[in-house]
């Protein structure tokens, strides 16, 4: 236990090992800007070689090979590429197939993303943002790629790769000449389920599937994982979506399955047999209906219009999946939005569990946790107020925010501070986080429903969900 001196003496040492921590992290900030003013460096001249692969074809193939003497100029120039690659690859020791999408990644920043590559060189940006810009202006032609690269850098310097994807799905959402209904029934003639072999008699199992019923399942996992977490539960959280998917996958009705893992799998401590964990961790995640929300635009679920509507967590789908879910799916929340204004008009009943109307509005605002680069989503949150309601703060859409259990910790039990930010130029909603050595970073919600409070009776219903309703980080809920 702490003696009250110790307390003293890290409070008085306190200022300076913080300004020394700063220090530090200011030398690594400008470490990797340094790294990524080197990969837009390595990135022109990857191009630069790229262009040079046409003129020294001569030199890259055998003057015996058939495809050099025939007339067949395009197998000529990928023979040449190949060769090329083959080249750079061996030179940095890296695969194949990893140089080529290199090669192709230089070619495209440098032809067709040039502020993209711009950015890079500035360090602002990370070669994984960069990605994420190619990712996203495939297949568009020039003027739609340059809106949609124009939109996500304008959001790149304040978050992370995987929140500008977001964004971008958004951006691309709304240039693309193809209608996102077409799109999305051939893409999801690719869906697959792949098995990868990992080290120590692991696996690795992944699922190509389209994102409406990705999500599903995700959620059917968390809330199964949340129903058998327990004072007495010895397993993660991670540990548990593997054994409930595991579980739903493998349950039959001899055991057959069951019994042929025993002899492989660890047998859980707190049953007798797999084959009874296995049996109740199905029955749990069987009573599970999944929640998952997509938003709609009114028109859209009238038919009378194409703006796509947005599933949680993920962004834009096909206004024919959104009604369909709209019009049947007892485990989606249907939330209608203005057509113009984006104001929500109207939330459904339809859910699993039915949320005060206050945390709907703020699921749609925030989307995802509200601290800075956290993409958990919304619906896996604690509901926090900015100003504690003990403090005279209020329970209006100004002083609250989602944050995931790590944060929710973080924010009560370090010296990490949000407040409402008071930028005029940022949109209603936004959250200036201070960082214990004193950086400021600006959390903007993903919409802005206008300001609605509730009665101080309501509390309990929109506040911090109970303990016991998330899964938990290891170390107890949040002190309050």
């Amino acid at each position: 236990m702490a003696r009250p001196e110790d307390a003293a003496l890290a409070t008085e040492a306190g200022p300076h090992e913080v300004e020394v921590l700063g220090t530090a992290i200011d030398t690594i900030v400008q470490v990797e800007s340094a790294i990524r003013k080197l990969t837009a460096l390595r990135t022109v001249l990857v191009a630069a070689a790229d262009r040079s692969v046409p003129a020294a074809e001569a030199a890259l193939l055998s003057p015996a090979s058939p495809s050099t003497r025939g007339p067949a100029l395009s197998a000529r120039a990928e023979l040449a590429q190949r060769a090329f690659v083959a080249d750079l690859a061996t030179a940095l020791l890296l695969p194949e197939p990893t140089t080529r999408t290199l090669v192709e990644e230089a070619r495209t920043l440098v032809h067709e993303l040039p502020a993209t590559l711009d950015a890079l060189a500035d360090g602002t940006i990370s070669y994984r943002h960069a990605q994420r810009v190619i990712e996203h202006t495939a297949d568009l032609e020039p003027e739609a790629t340059r809106a949609v690269e124009t939109a996500g850098l304008a959001r790149a310097c304040d978050t992370t790769a995987t929140g500008l994807a977001r964004h971008l799905r958004r951006a691309r959402e709304r240039v693309h000449p193809e209608r996102q209904a077409v799109r999305h029934q051939r893409a999801a003639t690719d869906r697959h389920v792949r098995l990868e072999p990992a080290a120590d008699g692991m696996s690795w199992l992944t699922a190509f599937l389209p994102a409406t019923t990705g999500h599903a399942v995700m959620d059917r996992l968390d809330h199964a994982t949340t129903a058998l977490a327990g004072r007495d539960e010895p397993r993660t959280p991670d540990q548990l979506r593997a054994d409930v998917l595991a579980a739903l996958l493998l349950d039959d009705a001899d055991g057959a399955a069951s019994a042929a893992l025993a002899r492989v799998a660890p047998v859980p401590t707190h049953t007798e047999s797999i084959d009874d964990d296995r049996a109740a961790v199905a029955g749990v995640a069987r009573s599970v209906v999944p929640r998952v929300h997509v938003t709609v635009p009114v028109l859209t679920l009238l038919g009378q219009g194409d703006e796509p509507a947005e599933l949680d967590g993920y962004g834009p789908i096909d206004p024919d999946t959104a009604r369909s879910l709209a019009a049947g799916a007892p485990s989606f929340t249907r939330l209608l939005t203005h057509p113009h204004t984006g104001a929500i008009l109207d939330v459904g009943r339809e859910s699993y569990v039915v949320p005060a109307d206050l945390r709907r509005h703020l699921v749609v605002r925030d989307a995802t946790c509200r601290f800075p680069g956290c993409g958990r989503r919304a619906t896996a949150c604690d509901v926090d107020h900015l100003v504690a309601y003990a403090d005279g703060g209020t329970t209006s859409t100004d002083n609250l925010i989602h944050l995931c259990r790590h944060h929710h910790r973080l924010k009560h039990e370090t010296s990490w501070r949000p407040s409402t930010s008071r930028d005029p130029d940022g949109p209603p909603g936004s959250v200036t986080w201070t960082s214990p050595t004193g950086r400021t970073h600006v959390s903007a919600p993903a919409t802005s429903p206008g300001p609605r409070r509730v009665d101080p009776a309501d509390e309990a219903s929109v506040g911090p969900r109970p303990p016991g309703e998330l899964p938990d980080d290891g170390l107890g809920p949040p002190p309050f």
